[in-house]
């Protein structure tokens, strides 16, 4: 059981990121936190990644990277369980965090 689990520019690539960010709430011990940051985030900083994750899918031909707008990386940790759910944007700066804890017992 961990306190706090980070991803940093990670949840990207994860294989199944709903399943995997409810197997992170499944190890935290009560009260532990998760916490994300992604540079990376749809409509972040003018759209700047948009066109390059654009780029990638028709290159691929599908979906390759889990890219999520601020509000859906709020939604993600909600709809798994986690409580006090946060998003700090720091639009002018082109980045994110998302925080939630896990339930105290």
């Amino acid at each position: 059981m961990f306190d706090a689990v980070t991803a940093v520019e990670t949840h990207y690539y994860w294989p199944d990121l709903a399943s995997d960010i409810k197997e992170v709430l499944r190890v935290l011990k009560p009260g532990g936190t998760l916490s994300i940051v992604a540079e990376a985030c749809k409509g972040g900083k003018g759209g700047k990644y948009d066109r390059v994750i654009q780029s990638v899918k028709e290159s691929e031909g599908r979906e390759i990277l889990n890219y999520l707008t601020a509000s859906e990386h709020g939604e993600l940790l909600t709809n798994a369980g986690y409580e006090e759910v946060r998003v700090f944007e720091k639009y002018e700066k082109g980045w994110l965090s998302v925080v939630g804890r896990k339930h105290e017992v």
